[in-house]
Protein backbone atom coordinates (compact mmCIF):
# COMPACT_ATOMS: atom_id res chain seq x y z
CA UNK A 1 0.00 0.00 0.00
CA UNK A 2 1.61 3.14 -1.22
CA UNK A 3 0.97 6.55 1.12
CA UNK A 4 -1.66 8.56 -0.24
CA UNK A 5 -1.11 11.75 -1.50
CA UNK A 6 -2.96 13.68 1.02
CA UNK A 7 -0.36 12.33 3.32
CA UNK A 8 0.32 16.31 4.04
CA UNK A 9 -2.84 16.19 6.29
CA UNK A 10 -0.70 13.84 8.83
CA UNK A 11 3.32 14.87 7.94
CA UNK A 12 2.23 18.59 6.71
CA UNK A 13 -1.24 20.23 7.59
CA UNK A 14 -1.20 19.67 11.14
CA UNK A 15 2.24 20.57 12.66
CA UNK A 16 2.29 22.05 16.57
CA UNK A 17 3.00 25.77 16.55
CA UNK A 18 4.81 24.75 20.17
CA UNK A 19 3.40 22.03 22.35
CA UNK A 20 1.97 24.43 24.46
CA UNK A 21 -0.26 25.71 22.22
CA UNK A 22 -1.49 22.36 21.47
CA UNK A 23 -2.92 21.78 25.04
CA UNK A 24 -2.89 25.28 26.22
CA UNK A 25 -6.42 25.99 27.94
CA UNK A 26 -7.59 21.90 27.58
CA UNK A 27 -9.40 22.75 24.50
CA UNK A 28 -7.98 25.96 22.61
CA UNK A 29 -5.78 24.44 19.64
CA UNK A 30 -3.81 26.42 17.31
CA UNK A 31 -2.17 24.91 14.05
CA UNK A 32 -0.01 26.07 11.67
CA UNK A 33 -1.86 25.03 8.51
CA UNK A 34 0.66 25.34 5.37
CA UNK A 35 -1.61 23.54 3.36
CA UNK A 36 -5.34 25.02 3.95
CA UNK A 37 -8.51 22.87 3.41
CA UNK A 38 -10.52 23.75 0.70
CA UNK A 39 -13.05 25.63 3.13
CA UNK A 40 -13.09 26.77 6.61
CA UNK A 41 -14.84 24.30 9.51
CA UNK A 42 -15.96 24.74 12.58
CA UNK A 43 -16.55 21.65 14.60
CA UNK A 44 -18.97 23.62 16.48
CA UNK A 45 -21.35 22.97 13.65
CA UNK A 46 -21.59 19.11 14.04
CA UNK A 47 -25.17 18.34 15.07
CA UNK A 48 -26.64 16.93 18.62
CA UNK A 49 -24.42 13.16 18.13
CA UNK A 50 -26.20 12.00 21.27
CA UNK A 51 -29.71 12.57 19.15
CA UNK A 52 -28.11 11.02 16.07
CA UNK A 53 -27.00 7.89 17.93
CA UNK A 54 -30.11 7.34 19.46
CA UNK A 55 -32.17 7.95 15.87
CA UNK A 56 -29.77 5.23 14.19
CA UNK A 57 -29.53 2.81 17.44
CA UNK A 58 -33.51 2.68 17.23
CA UNK A 59 -33.35 1.91 13.49
CA UNK A 60 -31.22 -0.55 13.58
CA UNK A 61 -32.71 -2.48 16.59
CA UNK A 62 -36.01 -2.39 14.61
CA UNK A 63 -34.72 -3.61 11.38
CA UNK A 64 -32.89 -6.47 13.34
CA UNK A 65 -35.90 -7.45 15.15
CA UNK A 66 -38.55 -5.39 15.47
CA UNK A 67 -40.46 -3.57 18.71
CA UNK A 68 -39.81 -6.67 20.81
CA UNK A 69 -36.07 -6.39 20.19
CA UNK A 70 -36.23 -2.98 21.22
CA UNK A 71 -37.71 -3.36 24.23
CA UNK A 72 -35.31 -6.49 25.57
CA UNK A 73 -32.34 -4.20 24.27
CA UNK A 74 -33.51 -1.62 26.41
CA UNK A 75 -33.98 -3.67 29.57
CA UNK A 76 -30.34 -4.88 29.27
CA UNK A 77 -28.99 -1.39 28.75
CA UNK A 78 -30.04 -0.72 32.78
CA UNK A 79 -26.76 -2.15 33.60
CA UNK A 80 -23.57 0.23 33.42
CA UNK A 81 -21.89 0.34 30.46
CA UNK A 82 -19.84 3.46 30.69
CA UNK A 83 -17.52 1.30 33.08
CA UNK A 84 -13.72 1.58 33.76
CA UNK A 85 -11.18 -0.62 36.41
CA UNK A 86 -7.53 -0.06 37.17
CA UNK A 87 -5.37 -2.87 34.86
CA UNK A 88 -2.15 -4.71 35.82
CA UNK A 89 -0.71 -4.56 32.25
CA UNK A 90 0.00 -2.39 29.32
CA UNK A 91 -1.10 -3.71 26.34
CA UNK A 92 -3.50 -3.35 23.15
CA UNK A 93 -6.85 -1.54 24.20
CA UNK A 94 -5.03 -0.66 27.38
CA UNK A 95 -5.67 3.22 28.55
CA UNK A 96 -2.82 5.10 29.89
CA UNK A 97 -4.20 8.20 32.05
CA UNK A 98 -0.89 10.44 33.12
CA UNK A 99 -0.08 10.81 36.66
CA UNK A 100 -0.03 14.38 37.91
CA UNK A 101 2.84 13.39 40.30
CA UNK A 102 4.93 13.04 37.71
CA UNK A 103 4.02 15.53 34.68
CA UNK A 104 4.03 18.15 37.11
CA UNK A 105 6.33 17.24 39.82
CA UNK A 106 10.07 18.14 40.17
CA UNK A 107 11.06 14.39 39.97
CA UNK A 108 12.95 12.48 37.11
CA UNK A 109 13.51 15.53 35.22
CA UNK A 110 15.27 13.86 32.12
CA UNK A 111 12.65 11.59 31.53
CA UNK A 112 9.69 14.14 32.58
CA UNK A 113 10.58 16.68 30.16
CA UNK A 114 11.20 14.42 27.20
CA UNK A 115 7.39 12.41 28.16
CA UNK A 116 5.86 15.80 28.67
CA UNK A 117 7.60 16.84 24.80
CA UNK A 118 5.98 13.48 23.63
CA UNK A 119 2.63 14.56 24.65
CA UNK A 120 2.51 18.45 23.88
CA UNK A 121 3.62 20.13 27.28
CA UNK A 122 6.03 22.62 28.29
CA UNK A 123 8.46 21.45 30.54
CA UNK A 124 7.32 24.36 32.57
CA UNK A 125 3.72 23.18 32.73
CA UNK A 126 3.45 23.57 36.30
CA UNK A 127 4.70 27.63 36.57
CA UNK A 128 2.21 28.79 33.81
CA UNK A 129 -0.75 27.47 34.62
CA UNK A 130 -3.06 27.68 37.69
CA UNK A 131 -3.20 24.43 39.92
CA UNK A 132 -5.91 23.67 39.92
CA UNK A 133 -6.35 23.54 36.33
CA UNK A 134 -3.31 20.85 36.10
CA UNK A 135 -5.19 17.94 35.79
CA UNK A 136 -7.39 19.01 32.95
CA UNK A 137 -4.16 18.76 31.15
CA UNK A 138 -3.09 15.40 31.66
CA UNK A 139 -3.06 12.93 28.47
CA UNK A 140 -5.33 10.29 28.25
CA UNK A 141 -3.47 7.64 25.65
CA UNK A 142 -5.20 4.37 23.83
CA UNK A 143 -2.05 2.16 23.18
CA UNK A 144 -2.52 0.45 19.99
CA UNK A 145 0.51 -1.48 20.09
CA UNK A 146 3.07 -2.70 21.65
CA UNK A 147 6.05 -4.08 19.90
CA UNK A 148 9.43 -5.24 20.79
CA UNK A 149 11.17 -2.16 19.40
CA UNK A 150 8.21 0.99 19.38
CA UNK A 151 5.19 1.35 21.59
CA UNK A 152 2.36 3.45 19.52
CA UNK A 153 -0.89 4.77 20.95
CA UNK A 154 -3.45 7.82 20.40
CA UNK A 155 -4.71 10.72 22.84
CA UNK A 156 -7.85 11.23 22.98
CA UNK A 157 -9.95 14.20 23.63
CA UNK A 158 -7.92 16.76 21.83
CA UNK A 159 -9.89 17.89 18.57
CA UNK A 160 -7.88 19.70 15.62
CA UNK A 161 -10.54 21.98 14.95
CA UNK A 162 -11.72 20.79 11.45
CA UNK A 163 -14.20 18.80 10.46
CA UNK A 164 -13.74 15.66 7.61
CA UNK A 165 -15.64 17.60 5.27
CA UNK A 166 -13.33 20.13 4.63
CA UNK A 167 -10.82 17.89 3.30
CA UNK A 168 -12.25 18.06 -0.26
CA UNK A 169 -9.87 16.04 -1.71
CA UNK A 170 -10.97 12.48 0.86
CA UNK A 171 -14.41 10.47 0.27
CA UNK A 172 -15.76 11.75 3.50
CA UNK A 173 -19.80 10.69 2.50
CA UNK A 174 -21.56 10.31 5.46
CA UNK A 175 -19.01 11.57 7.87
CA UNK A 176 -18.96 15.56 6.76
CA UNK A 177 -19.49 16.76 10.16
CA UNK A 178 -17.16 14.41 12.20
CA UNK A 179 -14.70 16.21 13.76
CA UNK A 180 -11.26 15.38 12.85
CA UNK A 181 -8.93 14.74 16.17
CA UNK A 182 -5.43 14.57 16.86
CA UNK A 183 -3.80 11.31 18.33
CA UNK A 184 -0.45 12.95 18.89
CA UNK A 185 2.83 14.96 17.80
CA UNK A 186 4.27 11.50 15.43
CA UNK A 187 2.93 9.95 12.45
CA UNK A 188 1.24 6.51 13.04
CA UNK A 189 3.15 3.78 12.72
CA UNK A 190 0.53 1.27 10.92
CA UNK A 191 -0.32 3.01 7.54
CA UNK A 192 -1.96 0.23 6.52
CA UNK A 193 -4.62 0.76 9.05
CA UNK A 194 -5.18 4.53 8.06
CA UNK A 195 -7.78 4.68 5.43
CA UNK A 196 -9.95 6.83 6.29
CA UNK A 197 -11.16 9.05 3.05
CA UNK A 198 -9.43 6.77 0.96
CA UNK A 199 -10.62 6.70 -2.84
CA UNK A 200 -8.51 3.86 -3.81
CA UNK A 201 -6.18 1.16 -1.80
CA UNK A 202 -4.55 3.64 -0.59
CA UNK A 203 -2.76 5.11 3.07
CA UNK A 204 -4.32 8.74 3.78
CA UNK A 205 -2.82 9.10 7.54
CA UNK A 206 -6.12 9.04 9.05
CA UNK A 207 -7.38 6.28 11.75
CA UNK A 208 -10.47 5.12 12.70
CA UNK A 209 -11.62 3.98 16.20
CA UNK A 210 -14.93 2.23 16.23
CA UNK A 211 -16.97 -0.41 17.54
CA UNK A 212 -17.65 -2.37 14.29
CA UNK A 213 -16.42 -5.80 13.78
CA UNK A 214 -18.26 -6.12 10.62
CA UNK A 215 -16.13 -3.81 8.69
CA UNK A 216 -13.76 -5.38 6.61
CA UNK A 217 -10.13 -5.82 7.82
CA UNK A 218 -10.56 -4.16 10.98
CA UNK A 219 -8.42 -4.92 14.47
CA UNK A 220 -10.04 -5.60 17.74
CA UNK A 221 -8.10 -3.84 20.31
CA UNK A 222 -10.33 -4.31 23.34
CA UNK A 223 -12.64 -7.91 24.67
CA UNK A 224 -16.39 -5.71 24.72
CA UNK A 225 -15.79 -4.73 21.17
CA UNK A 226 -13.47 -1.67 20.00
CA UNK A 227 -11.55 -1.79 16.57
CA UNK A 228 -9.18 0.30 14.58
CA UNK A 229 -8.92 0.57 11.07
CA UNK A 230 -11.05 -1.28 8.69
CA UNK A 231 -11.76 -0.68 4.95
CA UNK A 232 -13.32 2.74 4.30
CA UNK A 233 -15.58 1.39 1.54
CA UNK A 234 -17.07 -0.70 4.03
CA UNK A 235 -17.92 1.42 6.63
CA UNK A 236 -19.08 4.05 4.55
CA UNK A 237 -21.64 1.27 2.99
CA UNK A 238 -23.10 0.49 6.42
CA UNK A 239 -23.60 3.97 7.17
CA UNK A 240 -25.27 4.84 4.14
CA UNK A 241 -27.77 1.30 4.61
CA UNK A 242 -27.83 3.00 8.46
CA UNK A 243 -26.33 0.15 9.72
CA UNK A 244 -23.58 2.18 11.52
CA UNK A 245 -23.99 5.54 13.39
CA UNK A 246 -20.93 7.89 11.52
CA UNK A 247 -21.01 9.52 15.52
CA UNK A 248 -19.55 6.00 17.05
CA UNK A 249 -16.37 6.46 14.71
CA UNK A 250 -13.40 8.63 16.11
CA UNK A 251 -11.17 9.92 13.37
CA UNK A 252 -7.62 10.86 13.78
CA UNK A 253 -4.56 12.18 12.36
CA UNK A 254 -1.14 11.34 13.53
CA UNK A 255 -0.16 9.09 16.25
CA UNK A 256 1.77 8.72 19.83
CA UNK A 257 4.76 6.79 20.10
CA UNK A 258 7.61 5.62 22.35
CA UNK A 259 10.60 3.40 22.06
CA UNK A 260 10.67 0.64 24.36
CA UNK A 261 12.84 1.80 26.77
CA UNK A 262 11.70 5.06 27.01
CA UNK A 263 8.00 3.73 27.70
CA UNK A 264 9.51 1.22 30.50
CA UNK A 265 11.26 3.61 32.01
CA UNK A 266 7.96 5.98 32.21
CA UNK A 267 5.81 3.13 33.90
CA UNK A 268 8.59 2.10 36.50
CA UNK A 269 8.24 5.68 37.76
CA UNK A 270 4.56 6.07 37.75
CA UNK A 271 3.93 8.28 34.77
CA UNK A 272 0.84 6.78 33.64
CA UNK A 273 -2.28 4.88 35.42
CA UNK A 274 -3.31 1.60 33.44
CA UNK A 275 -6.45 1.16 33.18
CA UNK A 276 -8.90 -1.23 31.30
CA UNK A 277 -12.38 0.56 29.78
CA UNK A 278 -15.08 0.28 28.04
CA UNK A 279 -15.82 0.89 24.66
CA UNK A 280 -19.01 3.05 25.76
CA UNK A 281 -16.73 5.14 28.04
CA UNK A 282 -13.85 5.57 25.28
CA UNK A 283 -16.32 6.45 22.79
CA UNK A 284 -18.88 8.31 24.57
CA UNK A 285 -19.89 11.71 22.86
CA UNK A 286 -18.75 14.55 25.48
CA UNK A 287 -19.44 17.94 25.41
CA UNK A 288 -16.34 20.39 23.61
CA UNK A 289 -14.04 21.03 26.08
CA UNK A 290 -14.71 18.35 28.47
CA UNK A 291 -12.43 16.67 31.06
CA UNK A 292 -11.65 13.05 29.37
CA UNK A 293 -9.13 12.26 32.16
CA UNK A 294 -11.98 13.50 35.12
CA UNK A 295 -14.55 11.59 33.10
CA UNK A 296 -12.56 8.54 33.43
CA UNK A 297 -11.40 9.20 36.78
CA UNK A 298 -14.53 9.64 37.98
CA UNK A 299 -15.78 5.63 36.00
CA UNK A 300 -12.81 4.70 38.48
CA UNK A 301 -14.33 6.01 41.30
CA UNK A 302 -17.77 4.81 40.62
CA UNK A 303 -16.18 0.60 39.86
CA UNK A 304 -13.81 0.84 43.22
CA UNK A 305 -17.47 1.53 45.03
CA UNK A 306 -19.31 -0.61 44.09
Amino acid sequence: MRLYSLQLIVFDLIVFVSPFVFYNNACHTTFWIQHRAATEGNDDEVNDADEAARIAKFKARLMAGGLDAIASKEADEEVNTEWARLSNEASRGTLLMGENSFFFGSKHQIIRDKACERVGLPKDVQDRVPKERLNALLPVILLLDRGESVVSGLMLGRRSGYLMGDFKQLDTSGFLTQPLWIGGPSAPDNLELCTVGAISDESTGILALHPYQSITNSQPLTPDGLYVGGDWNTAKLLVDRGMANPFRFRLFAQATSWSTTDFDNELKLGAWRLVDASTELILKDRPRGADIWADIDAALTMSSSS
